[in-house]
């Protein structure tokens, strides 16, 4: 596990009630190109956005770098709870309402060179959480943020990984049941055979209409950005972020994909 070693919340706040409706949790999944364009019209998106967990990809982690995505944490009220070298540039990051149970990243098996030219290293990085609502905390929730391949085998390959963790429960998302979030920059459009696999287990919010397109952030035509969802979440929203079209042009090479769900009351 990596993050800034905030403690977890724990218990129910006084005066809240343990069981109630279902509780609100925004989730956004958000490609940063590695914080090397415009980090101010990025935090002004993510503030836009007002996100409860952020699934980023090209997160930096050179030596030198991993401290900027503490910087734009902090320059938008948000926590970095998973993210490091073996994530890959996959990391989490956090709103104060969300108490994380576990943490960690993993990195997932490449070559280290393709037709001789070298091979991008990938991982991802998760999460168990649970999100203050007005009447207490939410059941569970197991985040993933993943950045597949530009290799059509790769990503599938990828993708069997990630299934086979869920299914034999040596993964923390196993501890949330059905209640699962699978985030990413996909390198692929819905009717590539990788989002097809994962489709044939979660469930997109947005369908498989080509729009909202995620890239290019300046010309967004394709979408290769994705939040999916396993059964055990209702979805309240998705689209787009209402951020300033300036920012999101500048922020990243991406744009980034909200989902707006309705996670199960406790107890």
């Amino acid at each position: 596990m990596a993050g800034d070693g905030r403690a977890p919340a724990e218990g129910t706040p006084p005066g809240a009630q343990r069981t109630g409706g279902p509780v609100p949790l925004r989730v956004l999944s958000y490609n940063v190109h590695e914080l090397a364009d415009d980090t101010a019209a990025l935090a002004r998106v993510l503030l836009a956005a007002a996100p409860d967990v952020v699934c980023l990809q090209e997160a930096p982690t050179r030596l030198l770098t991993a401290s900027r995505l503490q910087d734009l944490a902090a320059a938008t009220g948000l926590w970095v709870c998973a993210a490091g070298r073996a994530g890959a540039g996959a990391a989490l990051l956090v709103s104060g309402r969300v108490d994380v149970r576990d943490a960690q990243v993993r990195a997932l098996p490449v070559p280290l060179l393709r037709r001789g030219v070298p091979v991008r290293r990938r991982g991802w990085a998760e999460a168990l959480v649970r999100v203050l609502g007005p009447q207490g905390w939410s059941q569970p929730v197991g985040v993933r943020s993943v950045h597949l391949g530009l290799d059509p085998a790769e990503r599938l390959d990828h993708c069997w990984r990630l299934a086979a963790q869920d299914d034999t429960g040596s993964s923390l998302l196993a501890t949330a049941g059905e209640r699962v979030v699978v985030a990413g920059d996909l390198n692929e459009e819905p009717d590539g055979a990788a989002q097809r696999f994962l489709r044939s287990r979660l469930t997109d919010p947005l369908g498989e209409a080509p729009r909202p397109a995620t890239f290019s952030a300046r010309r967004p035509r394709r979408r290769i950005d994705a939040v999916l969802l396993g059964p055990g979440l209702a979805v309240a929203d998705a689209g787009e972020v209402a951020a300033a079209e300036a920012d999101l042009v500048v922020a990243s090479d991406h744009r980034p994909v909200r989902v707006d769900l309705l996670v199960p009351a406790a107890g």
